[in-house]
């Protein structure tokens, strides 16, 4: 599987800020580390998330077109036009690492989107993150996620039970712009608290492992039926997440 990430990295001598799709190389632990993800996601084809390190990074909106990791489906973050009503926001992350535990921390704000190709106009998800503000000592806020679906009426409705799974309606394939007929998909939301949780994903590989690490955010998993064949497939989505190594 092909693995690529938009890394944001503060250069520490020009000051510069390097964006663009690269493959994460191994590198040592520090021992204070922080990192934070608006969005990363695992699809058939590869992967593709958003990292913010040793910087504050905030955009009016940020939008991850059809891509190779999601060529059916588009990544919108904190878009208006797509919020189901949610008030106005930039989408914002910051994951900074200092030399105490104090200065350790990391925390996201916004909302996602996603788009398939069935309804231009209305989303078939919208969560807002929820979560604390990740660091290494004490505890910070506390925010409510809250999550939107498509249904048959074409509308975004809330979910208000985030413990059982929830169906979005009339869903085409995230795998092509030509697959067949619109589906359902059914989505499931995991709180994250540990490591190993999202050791799978790019930006958080690095802290599998590490004997003291501290992560908060969202899984969404997506199941959907493969069109043609029924088969069952499942995408993984994490939204807002954050993780500190102590």
């Amino acid at each position: 599987m092909r693995r690529t990430s938009t890394r944001l990295l503060a250069a520490a001598i020009t000051g510069a800020t390097l964006l663009g799709l690269t493959t994460a190389p191994a590198r040592a632990a520090a021992p204070f580390e922080a990192t934070a993800s608006p969005y990363a996601f695992i699809g058939n084809a590869g992967q593709e998330s958003i990292t913010v390190e040793n910087q504050r990074w905030t955009r009016p909106e940020y939008v991850a077109d059809r891509t190779a990791a999601h060529p059916g489906w588009s990544i919108h973050l904190s878009d208006e036009r797509l919020g189901a009503g949610l008030p106005r926001q930039d989408i914002r992350a910051y994951a900074g690492q200092g030399e105490t535990a104090i200065q350790t921390a990391a925390w996201t704000k916004g909302f996602i989107s996603l788009m398939d190709r069935n309804n231009y106009d209305v989303p078939f998800l919208v969560f807002k993150f929820g979560g604390d503000n990740e660091v290494c000592e004490g505890f910070v806020g506390f925010e409510q996620p809250r999550l939107f679906v498509r249904k048959l009426d074409g509308e975004l409705h809330e979910v208000l039970d985030l413990t059982s799974p929830a169906e979005a309606w009339q869903v085409t394939s995230p795998d092509s712009l030509d697959a067949p007929g619109p589906g359902v998909v059914t989505i499931e939301v995991k709180r994250v608290s540990t490591a190993a949780h999202i050791a799978d994903f790019d930006p958080f590989r690095k802290y599998a492992g590490r004997e003291r690490v501290r992560a908060d955010g969202h899984e969404i998993v997506m199941t959907y039926p493969e069109p043609g064949t029924g088969t069952k497939k499942t995408l993984r989505l994490l939204a807002g997440t954050r993780a500190v190594s102590c």
